[in-house]
């Protein structure tokens, strides 16, 4: 998946707020409607942890952010009073016109930067590269708020170049 080619283009552009929620949804696995509807009083930057409270099924999980994120999260933070909803929205996430962004606004962003990968697709690369990096497969499902472990297997596809190799030690 070519997730780390629109990252960067995501980063080459300046916008700030599109490259916090690209890396937002990259490396936490939320789904976009969690990550569109945090308020600012759900994340904590000094400990890396972000309250999602409207999961699927209504859930609520806090959701772990790495220093990437949180770097991403302060640039934007600084830029958010640009927008002309910041003064008055609680949401983290504002557009220049509402006082936050939707589903179809961020589908039009990332088609910008790349018309293969959607918001959806960072679910996948995260739920894969998590496992790769050394997370069991229990921990994927708690951060991906998934209450069963077959569905985070669904959502993992593995290297076929590492696939082959280990098919070699047959």
């Amino acid at each position: 998946m070519e997730v780390k080619p629109l990252m960067q283009k995501v980063l080459e552009s300046k916008n700030k707020r599109n490259y916090a929620s690209v890396t937002l949804l990259a490396y936490t696995g939320m789904r976009i409607s969690e990550a569109l509807s945090i308020c600012l009083y759900d994340f904590n930057l000094q400990t890396g942890e972000c309250i999602i409270r409207n999961g699927k099924g209504e859930k609520q999980r806090t959701v772990l952010m790495n220093t990437q994120i949180i770097n991403a999260l302060r640039d934007y933070l600084k830029d958010r009073s640009r927008y002309s909803a910041a003064e008055t929205s609680k949401f983290l996430f504002v557009s220049k016109k509402n006082e936050n962004l939707n589903r179809t606004v961020v589908n039009r962003i990332f088609q910008q930067y790349s018309p293969k990968i959607t918001p959806h697709q960072l679910r996948h690369f995260f739920c894969t590269n998590a496992i790769e990096k050394g997370l069991s497969i229990h921990e994927v499902a708690n951060q991906a708020g998934h209450s069963n472990i077959n569905t985070t297997l669904l959502y993992t596809n593995p290297d076929k170049a590492k696939l082959k190799r280990k098919m070699e030690l047959l």
